[in-house]
């Protein structure tokens, strides 16, 4: 690409995602932004009760990749199923985090990687996923778990530091949050079936009444 050609490629490029974040902000259901403090909610009255054991960091690091093999298994048999761009789309995000679970050197800042990728690629390809987007369980999954994973990082690089009795809750609150936003990406990848088999049957009787 040559200097006279960048500047107008840069400029649709940044009009393409200027809009598609403007989207993506009002077509995210509110309820989406509830989910990671009812989450914590949940985690925290947990903590006070005779199951506090369950937000123990090693408790989570067995339940975390136990969800994302279920999702992982799940997303493929859902790519296979239909070969779209969106199922292809999560696999990549599902294997990505299970890789970033299993701590593999190369996986540091794995799940921050992965999500901005997937958003990047979400905004270039906004209208051919369209039949996909006006799901409304897959938006508020997607978004829920997108904000549920950037709290867990903030709380992973301690900018929460300030808050009463920080360091006796910070661990088992962060790795309990991730496995939630785990939980939202497993039931993304269930709408994403259920929405992928909607659009099978609508187009195999929109080719039988043609």
């Amino acid at each position: 690409m040559n200097s006279k050609a960048l500047g107008p490629w840069l400029k649709s490029q940044w009009k393409q995602h200027y809009e598609s974040a403007w989207a993506a902000f009002w077509a995210t259901p509110p309820a989406a932004y509830v989910l990671p403090v009812i989450s914590i909610a949940l985690i925290v009255l947990t903590q006070s009760s005779p199951f506090a054991w369950v937000t123990e960091k090693p408790v989570q690091e067995i339940i975390a990749p136990v969800v994302l093999v279920m999702a992982a298994g799940t997303v493929l048999v859902g790519y296979h199923w239909f070969r779209e761009k969106l199922p292809l789309m999560l696999s990549l995000l599902v294997w990505a985090l299970f890789l970033h679970e299993l701590h593999f050197e190369f996986m540091n800042g794995g799940i921050l990687f992965a999500l901005a990728g997937l958003s990047w690629w979400l905004s270039t390809a906004r209208v051919e996923l369209k039949d996909w987007l006006q799901d409304f369980w897959i938006r508020l999954w997607l978004a829920g778990a997108f904000m549920s994973y950037f709290i867990s990082d903030m709380l992973d690089r301690h900018l929460f530091s300030f808050l009463p009795n920080y360091r006796s809750w910070n661990n088992n609150v962060e790795e309990s949050l991730e496995t939630c936003g785990h939980l939202m990406i497993f039931a993304l990848v269930l709408a994403m079936v259920r929405v992928g088999q909607k659009i099978v049957m609508r187009q195999e009787t929109s080719v039988k009444s043609s």
